[in-house]
C-alpha cells in the first residue's frame, strides 16, 4: 500500500480540470473526513453535473443536481407533510414536488396548510409550482389563518358577510366571502374599511373574483389613492375617496407601493352599483417575499363607504 501526501489535487485543462476514478475502482474515506462544497440558498451554482452534491447552509440540507434543479436528498422534501411544509409553491416545486395534487405550505404566523397544487408552468411564464388560495380554502381554515376586519368610523365596519349590507357579524366567514363598507351614513371625515388575510411566501400571483357593489348612495368607482402607510397600518387617510380595491402586500411595512404592493383591483372596473368581475394577468414582486416578521397579505378595502358597500362573492388567488 502506498501513501500519497499532497495539499492540492488538481485536474488538467485538457480534461476540463476533472479528476476521474475509473470504472471498477472506488474512492473510500475511512477514518478521515470528507467535506462537501457548501452554499447559501441564494448563491448555489446555476447548473452542475448530474449527481453533484452540495450542502445548503441556509436549510442545512444535502442537495443533488438532477439536471434542471437542486433537489433535497433523502426523500424528506419540504411540502410532503404537515410536519415538513414548503415555504412557498415555488419552494415546493424546487424541493421535488413535481406532480400536481396536494402540497403542504406554511403561512408565517398561522401554521402549515394543505393546498391544491399545480406543478406545471400554469400560466406559461416559465414558473412551475402554483398553489390555490381561494374563498373556500380560507373559509375552511379561517380559525387558523390570521385575518383582520377593520373599519373607521364604526359606521363602515366591514364583515365576512354577504347576507347583510349592515351586519358586522361574520356570518359567511366559513365560505370566505365578505363585504367591504357598510350601508350606513356617517358624519364624514377620513375613513377606511379593510379586510386582510395572511398569505404564504410568494413571488407571483394570478387573481380572479366576482363582486357586487350597492347601497342607498351610488358606489363611487375610480382609481384609488395609493396611500401605502394608511393601507398597511389601517390608518384612515381619505374623506369619501373612490374605488373598492384589492392588493397583495409583501409584508414589508418599511417599503413602498411600487415595490411592495401588487394591485389586483384598482377600484375602477365599473361605474355605479352592480356586479362585475376581476381577472388579472400574472403579477410579480420580482423576488420571493415574506418571512416570520414580514407576512404577506391580501387586502380588500375602500375609503368610499358613505352608505355604500361591495360584496366579494367569489375569489381565487394562485400563488407561486
Amino acid at each position: 500500500m502506498s501513501t500519497l501526501s499532497i495539499h492540492n489535487l488538481q485536474g488538467i485543462a485538457a480534461y476540463n480540470n476533472q479528476i476521474e476514478i475509473p470504472a471498477g475502482h472506488e474512492l473510500h474515506c475511512t477514518s478521515g473526513r470528507y467535506r462537501l462544497p457548501n452554499y447559501a440558498a441564494n448563491n448555489k451554482p446555476a447548473s452542475a453535473y448530474v449527481g453533484e452534491l452540495i450542502l445548503n447552509t441556509d436549510t442545512a440540507t444535502l442537495e443533488v443536481w438532477t439536471g434542471d434543479r437542486w433537489a433535497v436528498c433523502g426523500g424528506g422534501n419540504r411540502g410532503g407533510s404537515q410536519s415538513n411544509p414548503a415555504f412557498s409553491a415555488k419552494d415546493a416545486y424546487e424541493q421535488g414536488n413535481q406532480s400536481s395534487g396536494q402540497v403542504w405550505v406554511s403561512i408565517p404566523g398561522s401554521g402549515a396548510f394543505q393546498f391544491e397544487y399545480d406543478a406545471t408552468d400554469r400560466y406559461g411564464t416559465g414558473d412551475n409550482g402554483w398553489i390555490k388560495y381561494d374563498a373556500a380554502f380560507f373559509g375552511a381554515n379561517n380559525s387558523a389563518i390570521a385575518y383582520t376586519v377593520y373599519g373607521s368610523p364604526s359606521n363602515i365596519i366591514p364583515a365576512f358577510n354577504t347576507n347583510s349590507t349592515t351586519s358586522t357579524s361574520n356570518d359567511t366567514i366559513g365560505q370566505g366571502t365578505h363585504r367591504i363598507g357598510r350601508e350606513q351614513t356617517h358624519s364624514g371625515g377620513n375613513s377606511l374599511s379593510t379586510i386582510r388575510c395572511a398569505l404564504p411566501k410568494m413571488t407571483k400571483c394570478k387573481f380572479t373574483s366576482s363582486r357586487t357593489a350597492g347601497g342607498f348612495h351610488t358606489a363611487d368607482f375610480g382609481a384609488f389613492t395609493q396611500n401605502f402607510s394608511g393601507i398597511v397600518n389601517n390608518s384612515p387617510y381619505q374623506n369619501n375617496g373612490a374605488g373598492y380595491w384589492t392588493v397583495v402586500f409583501s409584508g414589508n411595512a418599511s417599503g413602498s407601493f411600487g415595490s411592495d404592493m401588487l394591485i389586483l383591483d384598482n377600484g375602477d372596473l365599473r361605474s355605479g352599483n352592480g356586479s362585475y368581475s376581476v381577472n388579472t394577468n400574472v403579477l410579480s414582486f420580482g423576488s420571493e417575499r415574506g418571512s416570520s416578521t414580514q407576512i404577506p397579505q391580501i387586502i380588500w378595502g375602500t375609503t368610499d363607504a358613505y352608505g355604500e358597500y361591495c360584496y366579494t362573492t367569489a375569489w381565487e388567488l394562485w400563488l407561486h
